[in-house]
């Protein structure tokens, strides 16, 4: 057991080792602060440490007749305390809250990095509260805990001076300072072994209590409209409670330790001051020698808890710091994997060439084969859940194929850079997100160059200049947050807009009209055949009488190609497509009636 004990001590000495060599660098960048912090720290605990014992001696000087010699000591040290005070509130403040700020900044800069670089399949299995708290809260705590250890090393260095004067005055009263200070690390350490647990929980809560808020927030309007308002309330009310009964739980046990040591703390405080009045009563010690024991009495035991605290705040800082870097480095979640291959602009030939892909163990693509050529408009159709959006992700690399190979004009996609897929595809899926600014901002956010005139066009293109000239305040409406006060047709207006800006060969429409109401969706299919002779587009299409007129139709069904062909050649040869077209037509009529 005890062996078991010594190896996860190891482990976790080891663990904050590595994390604080990991955090070096970033407060490296402000070395001239930090080196300033910590001789300031040094400077002003040791000040304060003297600073019973000179008081004493005014004591002493006063109360043998020197008052010449008390009041030049008083003098000295008002004037040695104002400058104290001038280097702790000016110079010490200013320099904490540079480090503080550019440390914290630049580790949330890195998550936010870190996340954007993590495979979407990650993203998709793991809660937003997890990353929410990396990026807001886990920084901070990092500096926190760089603040904390330097106070509390400063102290202890700072301390050793009250042992050594307490020895200086009395080898008894020395060795009762020990034993009470043995004493107390061990009733500290257990509280914090306790504390250590209850932090891991805490973490673990706060995550999931994040995460039900941040939904509750985010899809408000669709829980007023669902009717589960009290159901959602209850949700996060109750991870509100849990975590409120578990911090509860947790400061009864931490108060418990507390009152144990504070009880330690009077009694070998108040066996000290009994023993410094015998001593004093027999001439063992001098008068000021006990008000010099009596003024230090707070600090008898206080190092040893520093020591303990450091400890702890060592601890929760490798907690938070393993949590910060498990994004940064990707050490727990992966992280997205491109090639070195850079092409300014792709033309849009694209092959699938024997294409497999599985998402956990289900096989969803079963050698797909087909092929596109540029300014060519050509659609996926078939049943829900056949593979038709996989295909769009593979080509998009939000995926990555199990088995065979995507081209794009006879690149592999495995081999090409970030920039030579981002800045060359445009996807507008079935929900485009419009973030809470203005419809000129959300548009200048993939051209920030584009001129209004270059605006307006494509807005003319995607049948959406009209309807913005009638807004109050027209390009300049804020559409809040997911384009809250735009309808679902003028968000996939806005984001072929805002596809058309980025001025790329290749455009993928991932059911972008399925769930808006037929004459919305003429217009969009207008917006559509507006641009389709320019642009390489692949449609993936839940009403097939929207994609009738596209250069060619490819019919997917449980992962695998069925037929490709116009829609007359389908119709008459394709068993598949037919249901499915005959099916629609049939829904159209029942809507109708």
């Amino acid at each position: 057991m005890k062996k078991e004990v010594k190896e996860k001590t190891k482990k976790s000495n080891k663990k904050i080792w590595t994390y604080i060599k990991k955090c070096i660098p970033y407060f490296a960048k402000e070395k001239k602060a930090v080196i300033t912090l910590i001789i300031l720290s040094l400077v002003i605990s040791i000040f304060s440490s003297f600073s019973p014992a000179l008081m004493a001696k005014i004591l002493d000087y006063a109360t043998s007749g020197s008052l010449d010699k008390a009041i030049k000591y008083s003098i000295f040290i008002l004037a040695i305390a104002i400058f104290m005070e001038f280097l702790d509130n000016i110079i010490f403040t200013r320099a904490y809250v540079k480090v503080q700020e550019t440390v914290s900044n630049n580790i949330k800069k890195d998550v936010i990095n870190g996340y954007f670089d993590i495979d979407n399949k990650e993203l998709l299995k793991t809660s937003s509260g997890v990353f929410l708290t990396r990026i807001t809260q886990d920084p901070n705590n990092v500096v926190m805990a760089f603040n904390a250890l330097r106070a509390n090393i400063s102290r202890i260095l700072s301390n050793i001076f009250v042992f050594i004067y307490i020895f200086y005055i009395n080898f008894v009263l020395g060795i009762i300072t020990i034993l009470g200070t043995i004493t107390v690390y061990i009733i500290e350490k257990r509280a914090m072994d306790k504390w250590n647990a209850y932090l891991k929980r805490k973490n673990k809560l706060r995550d999931r209590n994040t995460t039900v808020i941040n939904e509750g927030i985010r899809g408000s309007h669709d829980i007023k409209l669902l009717n589960i308002v009290e159901h959602f309330k209850n949700k996060i009310n109750g991870n509100i409670d849990e975590l409120y009964n578990d911090t509860i739980k947790s400061m009864k046990i931490d108060s418990n330790y507390t009152f144990a040591r504070a009880v330690t703390v009077y009694i070998f405080t108040g066996i000290i001051i009994i023993l410094s009045i015998y001593f004093v009563k027999f001439d063992v010690i001098t008068i000021s020698s006990l008000i010099a024991v009596f003024l230090y009495k707070d600090r008898l035991f206080t190092s040893v808890l520093y020591l303990a605290w450091s400890e702890r705040q060592l601890k929760e800082f490798a907690l938070s710091a393993e949590r910060i870097f498990e994004v940064i480095d990707h050490t727990k979640y992966e992280k997205e994997h491109y090639g070195n291959k850079r092409v300014n602009e792709l033309y849009g030939k694209i092959e699938f060439k024997d294409v497999h892909f599985k998402y956990d163990k289900d096989e969803v693509l079963k050698g797909v084969n087909f092929s596109i050529e540029p300014k060519d408009t050509v659609a996926i159709v078939g049943k829900s859940g056949s593979g038709k959006s996989t295909i769009i992700n593979l080509l998009s690399k939000i995926y990555e194929v199990t088995k065979g190979e995507i081209l794009i004009d006879g690149y592999n996609v495995n081999d090409l850079d970030k920039f030579s897929l981002r800045n060359n595809i445009a996807v507008i899926s079935q929900k485009p997100y419009l973030f809470n600014m203005t419809i000129k901002e959300n548009l200048l956010l993939v051209n920030p160059d584009a001129s209004q005139k270059q605006i307006e066009n494509v807005c003319k293109i995607c049948e959406l200049h009209d309807y913005i000239m009638t807004l109050p305040k027209k390009y300049n409406t804020i559409v809040g947050e997911g384009g809250v006060t735009l309808s679902g047709g003028e968000c996939q207006r806005v984001a072929i807009a805002r596809a058309l800006l980025r001025k790329t060969n290749i455009i993928l429409f991932d059911e972008a009209t399925s769930a808006l109401d037929n004459e919305t969706q003429a217009n969009i299919q207008k917006a559509i055949n507006n641009i389709s002779s320019e642009y390489t587009m692949l449609i993936v299409a839940h009403r097939l009488s929207t994609i009738k007129d596209c250069n060619k139709i490819i019919v997917v069904n449980d992962g695998k190609i069925c037929g490709v062909g116009s829609h007359k050649e389908l119709y008459k040869n394709n068993e598949i497509y037919r249901t499915l077209y005959e099916n629609e037509l049939q829904k159209e009529e029942n809507d109708e009636n």
